[in-house]
């Protein structure tokens, strides 16, 4: 509601105004100025216009404020920045509200305290040396040079009072003051007087003829280097108490004056002119580079001054109401203008008047045009009028007229007069006085638009969206769009060229040339799409009133998009900018919008008849300057360009970027900012920009002043950003930056080497590994197969050194009792020895089959084989035979071979027992350790003190063999006479 309220204000201080050939835009608090209050300006030559507020330092690029807190570079309690003043260094001094001067350049910051009266400052000025001199309130004066201050004072002929002494350099660079009525030059550190005046409060400006400009309360005068001085004339309207706070002399050598509650005043040699402004205390002025006047005000903000290109037109001119909705002019240039309450007006002498009264005067007018030849035909609710020979005529048999209501009205290059009428719906021709009549279908509505071409072609449009084209006399319907899709036609506009230009409600304009037809909207970078007028300037720019207001684009560039060799026009918005605010195109009636003979544009708007003159718009050759303002990633501040100020640690400085922006590779946003230092129409400048790397083209911003991007990946990339100015003209270049994202430890050349090193490692490791497996179970199966030969070796060997003796001996016995049966006797000995034999036989085979059964691979099956094998052997002897074995064997498995050499060691000492040791009892004992099994054969016979030299000593060796084949030992104990204990130790396996 607040700025609601605001901006009817200032709307009203527009339309209430004097007329002025000069308005001003202001920016306030809700505009994002940090204070209203606004009381020194300066524009640095980066472009920047700088702010002094009582809260600190603004920056402002014409669009956005950015505020910096004094304690960057000014110790507590200074704070505010009362005057401000661009060095001839390219930096800024300030002087603060209590006394300190700050000198920025942006590399660093000085401030000056020390030896600076204990006063406020008053004004500033810059010598040819580039001392700094200072004027206080209370009249102190003081000058600073490296650094070095000097107060200068009533010694050094500074005039006495207590009134504050004015300061300004002239062109030379020479200072001069003025206080107590007095004005000159200081030469060295000496002042001289060189004119007295009434001792009022005074400023001075330098004067680009030479000498100074001096108000002096209400009076301003021009002093020459030789004392002479000009009296200018007083302010006007003169205020009792005016006093002046600051003065300055603009490029086309006006002087502006503000005061401290007077308001702003300009002087030209054509005198004084109050200028308005939103405030009446004027503390602050400067001129940027542009031509633009900038004023600070005490609580209004900050305000604009410009020269007037459009005017807004209401009751205050004349008109009798402010909505117009069709004007023409007639031959002797008077414009004439049909308002939307139905009355009629014209312009005479500047001023408008109501065309009322009188016999015959039209009412209820609708729309008006006028013939070349003198006579301006008006169209009404009830008929048609005309003026000429200064009254009006209702003209011919109101029964020649088709339709009740006029709303169109063309005069045609060979005079002839085309009216667009409403029920019923026709368009009807007058020539020589005769109607001729084309009917129109009733559905189409009411033709509220009608144009004649170059070649003579009248062309009308309906409210529902259909186009008709009158060639001689035949009336035809060219509407370029599908029936099913039409929009509603609200004017229409010839060009010489041989264009029709249509301005559509929701659909922007159409172009229909040689039967080619294109339409360009908001999406090809039209302003609105809501078009209520179109008209040229004369100087290639086509002008459009629409539903968002008055905007302008340049005619070759929306035919070049309307021919395929473009695909973006550049539309320049008039509004706030300009002055005029909440404008909206009024439309119903043609013709609708006119050029006048002074080439000024007339716009019907809803609140107001818009004057344009494009002569004051002066067309931009130059795109602006950009600037890289701000980079941001993930919400934190990485690097900026603060101007003058020097950067704040750890934020990189964008205006002294050389090396890349570097970038870790987890960040999740990218955030760019950026500003175009143009001032006249900033909201008209444009951006595109592209991240090389990433993008291919350029991507349209608009009149956004930011970029962002998402997590880009690791590499290289080139941030670039270009600005058009109002007139569409891009540069070849702008401001970029380079920037490096570092990548993740993955993504490293370093990490991929080794990597790849490692996978290279891990698949030689792979291959060996597998080589070696491969190698090892090939060992393993030649082990398995040595071990199956050796065992059938040893099976064929068993086989025949025990089983075929056995079997031969058999054979042999029984040849020899065949031989022996004549002798019973022998025989039955022989068959006796081939019984034995074969039982022995036997036993050879079931001990062949126990050692290859794998079922029999246990130390169980082991023990209880052998103890059995044992007790039935040493019976068959003789022996008695006493066992010790485990309670319960533990489940272990034994192969073969260690089964198959462990049972013959004990089969070979048991045969010994029985053949050598003429004992009569055997133990046998078996022990199952953690770490071996122990089989112990113990006997009570006749031992041996020595290993003889016979088969026992055989017997033996052949055990001990035996062990050391399978990793065991054997042991033997015997003392003659005390028998022989035989100890077999077979440790267990490594692998279990």
């Amino acid at each position: 509601m607040l700025t609601g309220g605001v901006l009817s204000l200032a709307m009203c201080s527009i339309l209430g105004a004097p007329k002025s050939a000069w308005f001003a835009r202001s920016w306030q608090s809700e505009d994002g100025l940090p204070n209203n209050t606004v009381m020194g300006l300066a524009q640095t030559p980066d472009g920047y216009l700088w702010l002094g507020t009582p809260s600190g330092l603004v920056r402002f690029d014409g669009v956005r404020f950015e505020d910096f807190s004094p304690t960057n570079f000014v110790a507590p309690p200074n704070r505010g920045t009362l005057a401000m003043l661009l060095d001839k260094k390219e930096g800024l001094w300030l002087a603060m509200d209590r006394g300190a001067v700050v000198w920025l350049n942006g590399r660093q910051t000085q401030a000056f305290t020390r030896g600076l009266p204990e006063a406020i400052p008053s004004s500033t000025a810059q010598d040819a040396e580039g001392a700094l001199w200072i004027g206080y309130h209370g009249g102190a004066v003081a000058r600073l040079q490296n650094g070095v201050v000097t107060n200068l004072g009533l010694t050094n002929g500074l005039p006495e009072g207590t009134g504050i002494c004015a300061l300004a350099a002239d062109k030379k660079g020479r200072i001069w003051f003025a206080k107590s009525g007095q004005v000159g030059m200081v030469c060295g550190s000496q002042f001289q007087t060189l004119h007295r005046f009434a001792p009022e409060p005074a400023r001075l400006a330098a004067a680009r003829s030479g000498g100074v400009w001096l108000c002096a309360g209400a009076r301003l005068f021009h002093i020459r280097e030789d004392g002479q001085a000009q009296d200018c004339g007083g302010l006007t309207p003169e205020v009792a108490g005016t006093t002046p706070n600051v003065l300055i002399e603009d490029h086309a050598g006006a002087v502006w004056i503000g005061t401290s509650f007077s308001g702003l005043f300009r002087y030209d040699k054509t005198g004084f002119e109050s200028i308005r402004t939103t405030h009446k205390e004027i503390l602050g002025l400067t001129e940027d580079r542009e031509g633009n006047l900038w004023v600070g005000t005490g609580g209004g903000g900050l305000n604009r001054i410009r020269r007037r290109a459009v005017e807004l037109q209401g009751s205050e001119e004349g008109l009798p109401f402010a909505a117009v909705q069709s004007i023409c002019q007639d031959a002797q240039g008077t414009i004439w203008a049909a308002t939307k309450n139905g009355l009629l007006a014209r312009r005479v002498a500047g001023q408008w008047h109501e065309m009322r009264g009188g016999q015959n005067a039209p009412t209820d007018v609708t729309c008006v045009a006028a013939d070349p030849n003198g006579p301006v035909w008006i169209g009404t609710r009830r008929g048609l009028f005309c003026w000429q020979d200064d009254h009006f005529v209702e003209w011919g048999d109101p029964k020649g007229l088709r339709g009740q209501t006029l709303h169109t009205l063309v005069v045609s290059h060979s005079g002839d007069l085309w009216i667009g009428e409403e029920s019923p719906q026709a368009i009807q021709r007058l020539r020589a006085g005769q109607f001729t009549t084309f009917d129109i279908p009733q559905d189409c509505r009411v033709v509220r638009a009608m144009v004649e071409d170059a070649a003579g072609t009248v062309w009308a449009g309906t409210s529902k969206g259909v186009l008709f084209r009158i060639r001689g006399d035949q009336l035809a319907v060219a509407t370029p769009r599908p029936p099913q899709d039409l929009a509603s036609i609200r004017c229409l506009y010839a060009t010489p060229d041989g264009a029709l230009w249509i301005g559509y409600a929701g659909w922007g304009i159409g172009r229909l040339k040689a039967g080619h037809y294109a339409e360009i909207s908001t999406e090809q970078g039209l302003f609105d799409n809501y078009i209520s007028h179109i008209i040229s300037d004369g100087h290639g720019w086509l002008w459009f009133g629409a539903d968002r207001g008055i905007f302008a684009v340049r005619q070759d560039s929306l035919e070049a998009v309307a021919e395929g060799r473009s695909s973006r026009v550049h539309s320049t918005h008039y509004g706030r900018g300009q002055g005029m605010l909440s404008l909206q195109g009024n439309f119903g009636d043609s013709p609708d919008v006119l050029c006048s003979q002074d080439g000024h544009l007339w716009i019907p708007m809803q609140t107001a008849l818009a004057m344009v003159d494009p002569s004051q718009l002066v067309e931009q050759r130059d795109p602006p300057p950009v600037l890289l303002d701000r980079v941001v990633i993930d919400g934190r501040l990485v690097a900026a360009d603060t101007g003058v100020l020097p950067p704040l640690a750890p934020v990189s400085d964008l205006r002294k970027a050389v090396a890349p922006l570097r970038l870790a590779p987890g960040h999740r946003r990218i955030e760019f900012e950026f500003a175009a230092l143009g001032f006249t129409d900033p909201q008209n400048i444009q951006f595109r920009y592209r991240l090389g790397g990433l993008d291919e083209d350029w991507r349209e911003s608009g009149v956004t002043r930011s970029a962002s991007y998402s997590r880009l990946p690791a590499g290289k990339y080139r941030f670039q950003v270009i600005a058009c100015n109002p007139s569409g003209v891009w540069p070849q270049s702008g401001a970029n930056l380079q920037l490096i994202v570092a990548p993740f430890l993955w993504q490293t050349w370093w990490f991929r080497v080794a990597l790849l090193a490692a996978l290279s490692l891990m698949l030689v490791a792979t291959v060996r590994y597998v080589s070696f497996r491969r190698l090892h179970e090939q060992l393993r199966l030649l082990e398995q197969q040595a071990a199956l030969h050796k065992e059938r070796a040893r099976i064929a060997k068993d086989i025949h050194d025990d089983l075929g003796a056995n079997l031969t001996q058999i054979a042999l016995l029984g040849e020899l009792a065949q031989q022996d049966r004549a002798e019973p006797d022998k025989s039955a000995e022989r068959v006796g020895r081939i019984s034995a034999t074969a039982r022995q036989a036997i036993r050879s085979l079931d001990e062949i089959v126990w050692a290859v059964n794998p079922r029999n691979d246990t130390l169980a099956h082991l023990i209880d084989y052998a103890a059995q094998f044992a007790l039935d052997y040493l019976r068959l002897a003789g022996i008695r035979c006493r066992l010790e074995l485990p309670e319960q064997t533990p489940a272990r498995q034994l192969s073969t071979d260690l089964r198959h050499n462990l049972f013959l060691a004990i089969k070979e000492a048991l045969n010994n027992i029985v053949k050598h040791a003429q004992a009569n009892e055997v133990w046998f004992r078996a022990r199952v350790g953690a770490e071996a099994l122990e089989v112990s054969i113990e006997d009570n016979g006749r031992g041996f003190a020595g290993a003889p030299d016979d088969a026992l000593a055989d017997g033996l060796r052949n055990m001990r063999q035996r062990l050391a084949d399978i990793g065991g030992e054997c042991r033997v104990q015997s003392q003659p006479g005390a028998g022989t204990v035989i100890l077999l130790r077979l440790p267990w396996p490594a692998d279990g």
